[in-house]
């Protein structure tokens, strides 16, 4: 009776621990179950079609401004290099590099005690020998050496023998070195390349410079098959390196009739200072030139695909590959004609694709901005 009952105790612990494992098991194959349904869920709400938004332009024929593009230096149109013409201590330095000074304002001055000096013993020497001449007209019989009446060639035969010329001309001397002392400005400028301080011996070469900053010129080369686009009197445009972006316009004035060894010529403009040109300054410089009934589209428009050029139209809400060539180039835009050898077509009117192309394949549906 004993082993009967342990025998039924256990069978029901083994029903009921089976029983627990199938309600395990069936809920977690439903918790796995509804898992998966949501992520599918998730997944469909966050799928959306791409969108391929794009900028078209209808295409025209225009005029295509071709550009050649060289690079120059610029450089005041007027400019004075000084020095003074008598070596000596500068006593004075009245400028600074950058400075504005009018023409005649005083730059700098020498010490002027030995040319004082001079030209106080050259008066007296003056002096003396008009004395001498007054007596020597005296003693040919002219009691009024500024009488007009006494004749040429005896006055000048007196002045040379009493040495009154060589007075007057060793008195104009010591003025002449007097006046070297001072060095003045030729022209209205900025001073430039300023290095000697007071009381330093002058330099050999050039004391400083003054720079007209109102004109510049710039001179840059073209090459000899580049010669018919431009001419004198053109305009052109040029940007700094400082500020690429900006442009001010000059006018060409020379072109040097010579090819250099280089096959290259050279060509001369000339700008009105905007406020920033500095001499030395290296520039860009575009000579532009109009050429009508073009194809003319903007850079981005034209990609690269299977190394060969293509652009996309719009056609159907749907961006359509095109081959084209490119006939020229400037900054930002450029000449286009259908590839026929890839049976190609573009005509006036055709709806250009010019910004977000670069993803695009033929047949992509496409936004228009």
């Amino acid at each position: 009776m004993k082993c009967h009952n342990g025998e039924l105790m256990k069978s029901n612990v083994y029903k009921t621990a089976f029983a627990l494992l199938a309600i395990l098991c069936f809920s977690g194959c439903s918790i796995f179950k509804n898992n998966d349904t949501e992520e599918d869920q998730v997944g469909r709400n966050e799928y959306k079609p791409e969108e391929n938004v794009v900028d078209t332009m209808v295409l025209r024929k225009t005029t295509f401004m071709s550009q050649l593009v060289s690079n120059g230096k610029l450089r005041s149109r007027i400019k004075s290099s000084l020095r003074f013409p008598i070596q000596g201590v500068v006593a004075e330095v009245n400028v600074r590099n950058g400075d504005i000074v009018k023409a005649g304002d005083i730059i700098a001055v020498l010490d002027k005690r030995d040319a004082e000096n001079k030209l106080q013993l050259a008066k007296v020497a003056f002096d003396k020998a008009e004395i001498s001449l007054r007596d020597g007209l005296i003693g040919f019989g002219y009691l009024d050496p500024e009488s007009d009446d006494i004749p040429e060639e005896i006055e000048r035969t007196a002045k040379t023998k009493l040495g009154y010329e060589d007075a007057k001309l060793n008195m104009k001397a010591a003025e002449i070195e007097l006046e070297n002392c001072t060095l003045r400005a030729p022209i209205s400028g900025k001073i430039a390349d300023l290095d000697t301080k007071q009381h330093e011996y002058t330099p050999t070469g050039d004391f400083c410079k003054v720079l007209d900053n109102n004109v510049f010129e710039v001179e840059f080369p073209i090459l000899e098959t580049e010669i018919n686009q431009v001419r004198t009197g053109q305009k052109v445009q040029v940007s700094t390196f400082s500020e690429p972006d900006k442009r001010f316009s000059g006018t060409i004035t020379e072109i040097n009739p010579m090819i250099d060894d280089k096959g290259q010529i050279t060509v001369k403009a000339e700008f009105q200072n905007p406020g920033k040109f500095l001499d030395g300054m290296n520039v860009k410089i575009f000579v532009e030139n109009g050429i009508p009934d073009k194809l003319v589209v903007p850079k981005s428009a034209v990609l690269i695909r299977d190394n060969l050029e293509v652009l996309f139209l719009v056609k159907d809400n749907k961006a359509a590959w095109t081959y084209v060539n490119v006939l020229m180039t400037n900054s930002n835009s450029c000449v286009v004609v259908a590839n026929q050898e890839r049976g190609a077509e573009l005509k006036e009117g055709d709806i250009v694709i010019t910004s977000g192309n670069l993803n695009l394949a033929d047949g992509s549906s496409v936004i228009i901005k």
